[in-house]
C-alpha cells in the first residue's frame, strides 16, 4: 500500500490525463501528486532511448541501479525491455550481482557502482569507461544513472504498489 494516496484515474483533471496516458502506471498516478514535475519527468525517461547510449547497455544501467537500490518497481518494469535488448536471465543475473561478461560491461558497472554509492564517480572507474565511451554518452550514462536513482528512492521511499504489467513506453 502507497504511503501517500494515488489519485483515481478517473478524477483527474484533462490535463493530468493525458499525463497518466503518456506513461500509464502507478508511478505516473505518484508524480501527479506533484505540482508541476510529471511532464518533466516523462520527458526525461523518454529521452533515453533516442540517446547515445545503446540499448542493451542503458538496460544493464537500469537493471543495476535497481538491484543496488533494491527498486522491484524498476525490475519489473524493465524486465521485458532487457530482455528485449538482448540480456539472457543468466547474464541478468549477473549483472544484478555487479559482474560483467567482459572489460566493458565490467568497467560500465563499476562506474554504476561507484555513482550509486559514492556520488562522485573516481578517476579509475571514469577512465576505464571513457575507454569506450565518447563524452556525450559519459554524460547521457550519468545522466541515465541519476534519473533511476531518483526514481528508485521515489518509488520506494513512497511504496509506489507495483503495475500489474509492464507499461510501455509507446505513447510517452
Amino acid at each position: 500500500m502507497s504511503r501517500i494516496r494515488l489519485p483515481a484515474v478517473d478524477a483527474l483533471s484533462e490535463d493530468k490525463k493525458s499525463q497518466y496516458r503518456s506513461f500509464p502506471a502507478n508511478l505516473t498516478l505518484a508524480l501527479l501528486c506533484t505540482t508541476q514535475s510529471t511532464p518533466g519527468y516523462l520527458e526525461l525517461g523518454a529521452s533515453f532511448p533516442h540517446g547515445a547510449i545503446a540499448n542493451k547497455d542503458r538496460e544493464m544501467v537500469i537493471l543495476r541501479v535497481a538491484a543496488l537500490s533494491n527498486s522491484r518497481y524498476e525490475r519489473m518494469q524493465h524486465f521485458p525491455l532487457e530482455r528485449a535488448a538482448g540480456w539472457t536471465d543468466a547474464e541478468i543475473e549477473q549483472i544484478k550481482r555487479g559482474r560483467g561478461s567482459d572489460a566493458r560491461s565490467q568497467a560500465i558497472l563499476n562506474f554504476v557502482d561507484e555513482c550509486v554509492r559514492s556520488v562522485k564517480v573516481g578517476d579509475e572507474a571514469f577512465a576505464a569507461v571513457r575507454a569506450f565511451f565518447n563524452d556525450t554518452q559519459l554524460a547521457e550514462l550519468t545522466l541515465l544513472i541519476g534519473h533511476y536513482m531518483m526514481t528508485a528512492r521515489f518509488l520506494e521511499t513512497l511504496e509506489v504498489p507495483l503495475d500489474t504489467s509492464p507499461t510501455s513506453w509507446a505513447n510517452a
